[in-house]
């Protein structure tokens, strides 16, 4: 082997061989091994004489050991061409049953051994039904070359028989057997890659649906991002609004008064002080002060009731005691939510009996929190008329977008007649 120059940039540490090429990686030059190494040990049995014996010889050699190179790509051709010229060397190569001399260029070579080597080809390669047709004329071919041999043998010779039989048998059987173990083999390794690019199909299938369920997911937490930004920027607006036209303007007319009030007390030299009027002006700023206290209580008790401070369960109990319908509540909560998530629930449970009290005609009100899955689930129950329904721009539309910004899921049942149930499953922290 010839040594390589050592690649630039890396210093030379010894020889470097060629690598000889594998047989498994170059299957043609390994069938072109076999042809030449067969053609080759039928040298011996080439008769010596005529020359047109050897070169018909030589030819039927050189066709038996080249149908090797064709095994792979066409190996029932490849075992028809050889069993015909066995077929041939069988009737003209043997002694005849009748006797007389055979046609030594006919006679069986080496070569001949190229029929159990294609044989396991095709039982490798082809389906089963090919290679047991294939196989059965191997036997029949032996059988044939038995019965053709076996009377130019002496009577005392059945063993040879026997052993020649089992031979030529055995060795067809053990081509065709390894021949079907191989491609059960490569059966077994198709079925398998069969199976994983299934697996892996799914796999990829299932990959693609859970990305489509993160972008849906994805779009849906927007859209109720959005949604939420907008209801706090008109909650603002309306807390703004309420501050403007309701307590900015009582506090200014409380101002307005309280200065009447002042000049009262301090009049202009020559000018007497009217306690009628300076009383009903101090009534009137008390009054006026007492309202709006009222108001910015309630406008405070819009933005977190104070009751609330005390935990969910007492807010919804003071809620079910003052609401407009009778109401009963039902409270099975192991562990508190936070204080986002317990705000949410009391202030759907607000405006459940609100609609109760001016859509159902109902008489009686139930509202149910309870525990499940870590989550809180809170249902509000009436015996009223029904035929509530989430309608676009509607009030339980409102608070399905409301729970939605939290995760949180609402379902309405209220057939004709009732009742009518409202259940609300929400996470236990926002």
């Amino acid at each position: 082997m010839r040594e390589q120059p050592a690649p630039p940039g890396r210093a030379y540490s010894g020889p470097m061989l060629t690598a000889l090429p594998r047989p498994r990686e170059h299957p043609r030059l390994l069938d072109g091994a076999l042809a030449v190494l067969l053609f080759s040990l039928s040298f011996g049995q080439w008769p010596s004489s005529p020359p047109g014996s050897v070169a018909a010889a030589v030819g039927i050699c050189g066709l038996l050991a080249g149908t090797v190179l064709a095994r792979r790509r066409y190996p029932v051709a490849a075992l028809a061409a050889a069993l015909a010229i066995a077929a041939v060397q069988i009737v003209f190569g043997m002694a005849p049953g009748g006797g007389g001399p055979p046609a030594r260029a006919l006679e069986p070579t080496v070569a001949d051994a190229v029929i159990p080597v294609l044989l396991y080809t095709v039982a490798a390669h082809r389906p089963r039904r090919i290679s047991v047709a294939a196989l059965v004329a191997c036997l029949l071919g032996s059988a044939a070359a038995i019965a053709r041999w076996a009377p130019a043998q002496p009577p005392a010779s059945s063993n040879l028989l026997f052993i020649a039989a089992a031979g030529l048998a055995g060795t067809a059987l053990t081509a065709w057997v390894l021949g079907d173990s191989m491609a059960y083999r490569y059966r077994r390794e198709y079925y398998a890659s069969l199976e994983e690019r299934a697996a892996r199909a799914e796999a990829e299938r299932d990959a693609q649906v859970r990305i489509a369920a993160a972008a849906q997911r994805a779009r849906e937490l927007q859209d109720r991002r959005a949604r939420a930004i907008d209801e706090s920027a008109a909650r603002l607006r309306r807390i703004e609004r309420d501050l403007h036209d309701g307590a900015q303007v009582r506090l200014a007319a409380l101002a307005m008064t309280l200065g009447e009030i002042k000049e009262d007390l301090d009049p202009a030299p020559g000018r007497a002080v009217d306690g009628e009027r300076t009383r009903r002006l101090v009534s009137a700023a008390h009054q006026n002060a007492k309202e709006t206290l009222a108001e910015l209580r309630d406008l405070a008790r819009g933005i977190h009731p104070p009751v609330l401070d005390r935990g969910l369960g007492p807010a919804l109990s003071s809620l079910a005691e003052t609401s407009a319908v009778p109401a009963e509540l039902r409270l099975a909560c192991a562990e508190p939510p936070s204080p986002a998530i317990a705000d949410m629930a009391y202030f759907c449970a607000a405006e459940l009996l609100a609609n109760v009290a001016k859509h159902s005609g109902a008489a009686h009100a139930t509202i149910s929190v309870s525990d499940q899955d870590e989550r809180l689930l809170m249902t509000v129950t009436d015996d009223g008329a029904g035929g509530a329904r989430l309608a676009p721009g509607g009030g339980l539309a409102g608070l399905l977008e409301r729970v939605q910004t939290v995760d949180g899921q609402l379902d309405v049942s209220s057939p004709p007649g009732g009742p009518t149930v409202v259940t609300i499953e929400l996470p236990r922290h926002a």
